[in-house]
């Protein structure tokens, strides 16, 4: 009765996971060759199903992760690759995190990053923008059983991609919120730089910040969102003409990177506007030290690459509990600044 019983729930399994008994066998009893996607699948469903039995890794040897990481020289992305350095050291007797730059003026390299693995993969963390061809090829790499974790923001309507970040539009009417309380009282004009709208995150901030704004400060007009790319000669320069025209800019919202641009356009203004910005970098620390930066939004690059890592773990089953850490989203002002940020 018991093997019958035995028998039965190796069934389940297999139905669970949309495999074969035999294929259940083999990877509950590490017989033979089986895919890691299919091994994934497996375990995936005695875990859900409760097996009572002590269940092999979902992978033999080495777990892989491909880390999509895109061309950018900022602050932010700087902090999170050296955060994902740390990662991979710590578990290298675990994981091998292979880190793949695409050139953002190329969009169809990421296509062909998430699409085209050099090596077999168990898992995916990757920097990508909002196209209908980008959420096609992750959803193929979904449907295939490769775990998928996203930096930047997540992709609303794609199933199965697990977001790991601050809420981006949190932090949009967080920086409305404080905006809207300083610049009220001087009335004039609020001006909105952001990076590349095609990200999820930067729209979802800019959405944030204008519905706050209007709720609060209705009367404030709000020039933009003016995308300038992250490229500092272009913060500069945009900044500068807006500066130039009659309306008086009293406020000042920055969604991405590209500071040292909007520091030299706000250092030749005799009356500086209320800067906010995001990340606490060395950079900014100096700028809020100094008074042309009122205040950054971090959002703990740290954190995240510990929790991407973590999450693609417990995806792979080496981790029996979901991931407990969470990025947090920390407003850093000049007396809150830490010894080093860099």
């Amino acid at each position: 009765m018991e093997k019958t019983d035995r028998r039965q729930r190796m069934a389940d399994v297999a139905r669970q996971a949309g495999v074969s008994l035999s294929t259940v066998d083999r990877v509950l009893n590490e017989r033979g060759s089986v895919s890691d996607s299919k091994r994934r699948k497996v375990l995936q469903a005695a875990h859900a199903l409760g097996l009572k039995r002590l269940l092999p890794s979902a992978v033999h040897g080495l777990l892989r992760f491909d880390l999509l990481m895109v061309d950018s020289v900022t602050d932010h992305f700087r902090r999170l690759t050296a955060a994902f350095a740390q990662q991979a050291k710590m578990h290298r007797s675990r994981l091998v995190l292979q880190r793949h730059v695409w050139q953002e003026r190329d969009p169809q390299q990421l296509l062909e990053l998430i699409s085209k693995p050099r090596v077999p993969r168990q898992g995916m963390i990757v920097v990508a923008q909002d196209t209908p061809e980008v959420r096609a090829a992750l959803k193929t790499q979904i449907d295939a059983g490769i775990p998928v974790v996203l930096l930047t923001s997540s992709l609303s309507g794609l199933d199965g991609a697990t977001y790991v970040g601050i809420d981006n539009y949190k932090a949009g009417r967080a920086a409305g919120r404080l905006m809207s309380q300083w610049v009220a009282p001087r009335q004039g004009t609020v001006m909105l730089i952001t990076n590349s709208l095609l990200y999820h995150a930067h729209q979802q901030r800019v959405q944030g910040f204008l519905e706050v704004m209007a709720e609060r400060a209705p009367d404030i007009t709000v020039l933009g969102p003016v995308e300038c790319f992250d490229d500092n000669d272009l913060n500069e320069k945009k900044l500068g003409e807006y500066c130039g025209q009659e309306a008086l800019i009293t406020g000042l919202y920055t969604t991405g990177s590209g500071s040292s641009g909007v520091y030299r356009a706000l250092s030749r203004l005799q009356d500086r506007p209320v800067w906010i910005g995001h990340e606490a970098t060395q950079q900014h620390a100096e700028m809020l030290v100094q008074g042309g930066l009122s205040l950054v939004l971090d959002q703990d690059p740290e954190g995240q690459a510990e929790a991407a890592i973590q999450q693609l773990l417990y995806a792979n089953g080496d981790l029996d509990a979901p991931p407990q850490v969470r990025p947090q989203l920390r407003i850093v002002i000049d007396e809150t600044i830490e010894p080093s940020l860099d």
